[in-house]
């Protein structure tokens, strides 16, 4: 085990060297050089990654099955490059770092049958809902006597890839920079809020005309118009299906809109808006499907189609009159098929009175805390025949609404179910906790004095004293709140913040 060890961080310390060279060539300031530089460093870190899986895939303990020896040598490289690093068996069930044996499965993904027929995978997307993470999966399969028995893959985040590299390049303003697959999505760019488009589809014509001309040539100059003139050069990687591009904006860019300051007057019509177009999509497409719930081709067609429509759902359930879940997307959920979960809340609300619902939080399979928007299917005689579940984080769908706004460092938003469960926080280890029960909020009496008073009424202000536990300082907080609303449920949308300026 320790030659392995001592072999990944090899690689490590090659990654390191490329960002030295890069640092170098960027003082140059010659495009060409810096694009050459980058390029190669970008190639290094996936491709270290791979050898590295490549690695850890032919040593005794992998070829073996051994979670435990496997999990601690890719704890190595978790370190190095974030991302999600797993262990998949031929029948698609997976453990990972995180959760160890997850009871998903991952047999249905596009890359999964050529890696089971023992090709590496380089750079495959994919788009993680439950976490909301974009990231390129890296993996390379573990043959044993001729015969595939598993495999080891890294799922390397592309938010932080996309930090470092900026971090590493500290291009001039004048300069932006992406990296395209051969079908032309954006896996990485200057602004992270473009990974995942696809610049042959989402870009202007000039742009589709210089990447389709890029995409048949290993290197070479690109000009093109995107709100104003680019120009500069494109290349190939050298052991990946990646072109990247560095290109100067010729005069002043499109002014970035100013982020505005959080305020509820503006966030909870935007919240509440959000959750209305999800439960309004669910129950259109309903009834433009018509769905048969015997035909389960129709049930997932819909199920698919809700997915597909709405990024904010992380999972589409069919759920029939008895409390089976019979059908799930997306599929890496399978294993839960045919499971009997007619003891939840939501699920026993439904049976008893068919009718569209919000369901309470609850912790889903995957450690987070999710709520249910849920509405009734029904057969050609208008029985009752079971029910559609979307699951939702909504710790992701917040984040996202918030990504333009600017939140002062001493203000505070949290949202709260009336039983005082907290379904979202800033600081995100207080999401899933119960306010009224929790221990860790019982010295604080006058927070629970004005929790009491949010619950009970939709909108209002008040203030309590907040003890800092790191510098057992009080200070006095103000507090307002206003509240969404949908099918019965409130949730109350609190924005705290110290009137005060410290001394």
């Amino acid at each position: 085990m320790k030659k392995v060890i001592s072999a990944l961080f090899v690689f490590i310390l090659a990654s390191s060297a490329w960002a030295a060279e890069a640092d170098k060539d960027l003082q140059s300031s010659v495009p060409k050089t810096t694009l050459n530089a980058a390029s190669g460093y970008l190639d290094t870190v996936m491709m270290n990654t791979l050898a590295s899986l490549e690695l850890i895939a032919s040593t005794p303990e992998a070829k073996n099955g051994n979670w435990k020896a496997i999990k601690h040598y890719l704890k190595q490289l978790e370190a190095v490059t974030p991302g999600v690093y797993f262990y998949v068996l031929p029948d698609g069930n997976y453990y990972s770092i995180a959760l160890d044996y997850t009871n998903l499965n991952l047999n249905n993904r596009g890359y999964f049958k050529s890696l089971f027929a023992g090709n590496p995978v380089k750079g495959f997307p994919i788009y993680s809902r439950s976490s909301g993470k974009k990231s390129a999966l890296m993996a390379a399969p573990i043959v044993t006597d001729g015969k595939v028995t598993g495999a080891l893959g890294a799922s390397v985040f592309l938010d932080e890839l996309h930090d470092k590299l900026n971090r590493e390049f500290a291009l001039p303003d004048e300069y932006t920079w992406f990296v395209l697959n051969s079908e032309g999505m954006m896996m990485l760019d200057n602004d992270s809020d473009f990974i995942f488009m696809n610049a042959l589809k989402q870009g202007s014509e000039s742009l589709h005309d210089a990447v389709s001309e890029a995409l048949k040539n290993k290197s070479g100059p690109v000009q093109y118009k995107l709100e104003s003139l680019r120009h500069g050069y494109y290349q190939k990687l050298p052991n990946m299906e990646w072109w990247m591009f560095l290109a100067k904006v010729e005069g002043s860019k499109a002014a970035t809109p100013p982020q505005l300051k959080l305020s509820l007057d503006r966030f909870v019509p935007d919240l509440q808006n959000r959750l209305n177009r999800i439960d309004g999509s669910v129950a259109a497409l309903i009834e433009k499907s018509r769905v048969d719930v015997k035909n389960e081709n129709e049930i997932r067609g819909l199920l698919n189609a809700l997915l597909d429509e709405n990024s904010d759902i992380v999972e589409a359930s069919f759920v029939d009159a008895k409390g089976v879940m019979r059908q799930v997307e997306p599929r890496e959920y399978k294993n839960f098929e045919n499971t009997d979960i007619s003891s939840q809340e939501h699920v026993k609300a439904m049976m008893k009175k068919p009718a569209p619902l919000l369901s309470s939080g609850f912790t889903a399979v995957e450690d987070f805390t999710a709520v249910v928007i849920s509405r009734p299917l029904y057969d050609s005689n208008k029985a009752f025949s079971g029910s559609v579940n979307l699951v939702i984080r909504p710790e992701l769908l917040v984040d996202s609404l918030l990504k333009k706004t600017t939140i002062p460092d001493d203000y505070e938003l949290w949202i709260m179910q009336p039983d005082g469960m907290i379904i979202y926080d800033q600081d995100k280890g207080e999401i899933g906790r119960m306010l009224f029960s929790d221990p860790i909020y019982a010295d604080y009496v006058n927070l629970l004095k004005l929790s009491r008073k949010i619950v009970a009424a939709p909108s209002g202000e008040g203030s309590y004293i907040y003890l800092s536990p790191d510098s057992n300082e009080k200070a006095i907080k103000n507090a307002i709140w206003q509240s969404v609303r949908l099918h019965n449920r409130e949730w109350r949308v609190v924005l705290a913040y110290r009137p005060y300026k410290k001394n």
